[in-house]
C-alpha cells in the first residue's frame, strides 16, 4: 500500500491503541478504557488513560495527548512517517513509497552492506576495549580518572582501536567483505603514494555514533597520547560517507531515544566526554554536535526530545561565538512552543571539566541561570554597544526589524514583536520622552539619579563578584562602602564573611555561594552581561589592575555624588522650618556647596 492518508486509515482499522501502548505501560481495564501510570511523569497514582473506541490516548497528569501515532512518535522519538512505517509493520501492512529502480536496489544493498560492517566494527571495538581494560594500565587509569565505569562503557559502547597498523582492516576482510566496502564505510584510508592500507582509527577510545534508526553510522576516536594530540588532533571522526553527516547528527541521541521521558530538559552540549561526563553526574539527556558548530537539523532533532532544549557550549571565546550565531540560524524555523535556553559556563570550562573537579554544583547554577533565546538575543544586541544617540537607537530598530522578519511563524514573528518592543522601551524609556509638566520633570529627575546610583552601585558589587581577587587589593575600601541599596549591603555582607573564613583568595567561590543563598534573583541581575555596558573595564579579564583603577574611579565618583545627596537631603530639612539658626545653617552649606 502506498503511503498516504489510506495508509492511516488501514493502520487504525486493524491494530487497536492499547495493543501498542501496553507494550510500554502497564495498563488495567475500567469500563470500557484502560488507565495505567503515566509514560510521561513520575506519577504513582494512575491517570493515564487509552480508549479503543474513541482510538486516542489522555494523561491527566501532563495534559499528554493524542493517536496511536502520537504516542509511538513520543515515546520512540520518532518522525510521523517512520511512526507509519513502524505501525504498517505491527499491522502486516507492505508500504509501498515509491517504484524501486535497479539503481534503488542497488544503492539500499550498498546501504544494509555499510550498517553491517559498521555495526561489527562497533562490536569489534568494545571487545577490545574490554580485553585492554584488564592489561593496559594506561588505558585503567584514564577510565578510573574519568570515572567510566562498566555501565558507562556498555551503554555507550565505548571501544578501543588498537596501535597497530590494520588489524580492524584485516578482520573485516576475514568476514568476506571488499576493499571497497570497508573503505566506503570510513574505516581505512589508502595511501595515495603505493596503495598501501591503514586503519583510519589507531589507538584511540573510539565512540560509535548511530542515527536516528539506532543504527551505528560512524565513529569519534580520542586521542591515547599527547603526540596524537598536537599532530594528529584530539578527536577523529569518521569522513562523510553515504551513511555519515556530521550536521545531521548528534553523539548520545541513542542514549536519550533508550529513555526518552526522563527528563522534560535536553542539554546540547560541545563533545563526546562532555556527555558522558553528564550522564554520569545524573543528566541523562545530554547529545553533542560532532565537533561542529550546531546546525539547524540537529536543533530540530533536539525538538524531538524537548520543546526547549539547553544549548551549554564552552565558556571560551570560540564556545561563546557559536553561541552567537545561533538566533539567526534558527529564528526561520521557529514554531509556537519550540524555542531555545542558553547557559554560560565559567571561562574556560566546560561540563567535563566542572564535574572532574567534583564542581558539578557550579554545573547546575549554570543552568538555572539559563537565559531564554529572546533575552539571549536581545543582550547580544545590546552588548558593549552605545545607544545615546536618536540615529544608534535607530539603527538598533533596524537591526530587531531585520531579525524578526526572518521568522516564518505569523504568531512567534508578532510575539517577538512585542517583546523587543517592549526590552526596547525599557531600556530606552527616558530618551526622547516628552515632559508635560514640571512635576512630570521631577519625576523623571528623581528616577535618573536613583538609577544612576543603582548602576554605580551593581558595578561597585558587581566587579567583586566577577573578580573577587580585586579583595586583596581593595579590602578596605569595599569594607567602608554604605550602599544606598540595602539589599547590597547585604549581599556585601556576605562576600565579606567568605572572605574572612578562606585562608586563601584562590578558594573562594564567592558566586557559587551568592547564587545557591537567598540573593541568587538579585546577583543573577547584578552580573548580567549588561554590565559590561557600564563598566567596559572588565572586559580584559587578563589584567586585574586595569580593572581596581577602574573600580576606584567608580569609588570616587559614586562617593561624590552620594554626599551631594545627603547634603541635598539634609538642605531640605533645613528649610522645613525656616527659623534663624537653620537659615544660617542652610547658608553654610550652599557656601560649601558652591566651593565643591
Amino acid at each position: 500500500m502506498k503511503f498516504g492518508s489510506q495508509l492511516v486509515d488501514e493502520i487504525k482499522s486493524r491494530i487497536k491503541v492499547s495493543d501498542i501502548v501496553s507494550k510500554k505501560v502497564k495498563l488495567a481495564p475500567r469500563g470500557k478504557e484502560f488507565v495505567g501510570l503515566s509514560p510521561f511523569s513520575n506519577e504513582k497514582t494512575p491517570s493515564f488513560t487509552v480508549s479503543d473506541e474513541k482510538g486516542f490516548y489522555h494523561c491527566f497528569s501532563t495534559g499528554e495527548h493524542g493517536s496511536v501515532f502520537d504516542f509511538v512518535m513520543k515515546t520512540e522519538n520518532l518522525s510521523f512517517k517512520d511512526a507509519v512505517k513502524k505501525l504498517a509493520s505491527y499491522a502486516g501492512i507492505k508500504v509501498e513509497e515509491r517504484v524501486l529502480k535497479k539503481e534503488d536496489i542497488v544503492l539500499q544493498k550498498k546501504i544494509n552492506s555499510l550498517k553491517e560492517i559498521l555495526k561489527i566494527s562497533a562490536n569489534w571495538f568494545h571487545d577490545n576495549l574490554k580485553r585492554e581494560l584488564k592489561l593496559n594500565k594506561n588505558l585503567q587509569e584514564i577510565f578510573n580518572k574519568r570515572n567510566f565505569n562498566e555501565m558507562i562503557v556498555n551503554n555507550f559502547i565505548i571501544g578501543f582501536a588498537p596501535n597497530t597498523k590494520n588489524t580492524l582492516y584485516n578482520f573485516l576482510k576475514s568476514k568476506n567483505y571488499s576493499s571497497k566496502e570497508i573503505l566506503d564505510a570510513g574505516l581505512i584510508i589508502v595511501s595515495s603514494k603505493n596503495n598501501e592500507i591503514f586503519d583510519r582509527f589507531s589507538n584511540r577510545i573510539m565512540f560509535p555514533i548511530f542515527d536516528y534508526s539506532s543504527n551505528v553510522v560512524g565513529f569519534g576516536g580520542r586521542a591515547m597520547t599527547k603526540y596524537q594530540i598536537n599532530h594528529l588532533g584530539k578527536y577523529t571522526n569518521s569522513p562523510s560517507t553515504d551513511l555519515f553527516k556530521k550536521g545531521d547528527l548528534l553523539f548520545g541521541w541513542q542514549q536519550c531515544k533508550n529513555d526518552p521521558m526522563n527528563s522534560s530538559e535536553l542539554y546540547l552540549v560541545e563533545g563526546y566526554t562532555d556527555v558522558i561526563s553528564m550522564f554520569n553526574a545524573g543528566y541523562k539527556n545530554v547529545v553533542a554536535p560532532l565537533g561542529t558548530a550546531i546546525t539547524v537539523k540537529q536543533i530540530m532533532h533536539a525538538w524531538r526530545i524537548s520543546k526547549e532544549p539547553v544549548l551549554c557550549m564552552d565558556g571560551d571565546d570560540a564556545g561563546q561565538k557559536a553561541l552567537k550565531r545561533i538566533p539567526e540560524l534558527i529564528f526561520p524555523y521557529l514554531k509556537p512552543g519550540y524555542s531555545l535556553n542558553f547557559t554560560k559556563l565559567p571561562e574556560g570550562e566546560d561540563p567535563d571539566s566542572l564535574i572532574l573537579a567534583n564542581n558539578v554544583k557550579e554545573l547546575s547554577i549554570s543552568f538555572e541561570s539559563k537565559l531564554s533565546l529572546g533575552d539571549f538575543t536581545w543582550n547580544n544586541l545590546i552588548y558593549a554597544k552605545s545607544f545615546g544617540t536618536p540615529e544608534k537607537r535607530a539603527e538598533l530598530d533596524q537591526e530587531i526589524n531585520r531579525l524578526t522578519e526572518l521568522i516564518k511563524d505569523f504568531n512567534v514573528r508578532k510575539n517577538y514583536k512585542n517583546f523587543f518592543r517592549e526590552k526596547f522601551f525599557q531600556e530606552f524609556r527616558f530618551s526622547g520622552k516628552k515632559i508635560d509638566s514640571l512635576e512630570k520633570k521631577k519625576s523623571l529627575l528623581n528616577k535618573s539619579v536613583i538609577n544612576i546610583n543603582k548602576i554605580t552601585e551593581r558595578v561597585l558589587i558587581g566587579s567583586i563578584i566577577i573578580h573577587p581577587t580585586m579583595l586583596l587589593k581593595v579590602i578596605d575600601k569595599f569594607k567602608d562602602i554604605s550602599f544606598l541599596e540595602n539589599k547590597f549591603n547585604d549581599i556585601k555582607g556576605l562576600i565579606l564573611d567568605i572572605f574572612h573564613e578562606k585562608k586563601t583568595i584562590e578558594n573562594l567561590n564567592i558566586r557559587a555561594t551568592l547564587l545557591n543563598s537567598k540573593y541568587k534573583g538579585i546577583v543573577i541581575k547584578i552580573i548580567d552581561k549588561s554590565i559590561l555596558l557600564h563598566a567596559p573595564f572588565l572586559k580584559d579579564k587578563s589584567n586585574i589592575d586595569l580593572i581596581v583603577e577602574g573600580w576606584n574611579e567608580y569609588l570616587e565618583g559614586y562617593l561624590k555624588k552620594k554626599d551631594n545627596i545627603m547634603q541635598k537631603t539634609k538642605a531640605n530639612k533645613l528649610l522645613k522650618s525656616l527659623n534663624e539658626e537653620d537659615f544660617n545653617k542652610f547658608k553654610e552649606f550652599n557656601l560649601n556647596s558652591k566651593k565643591k
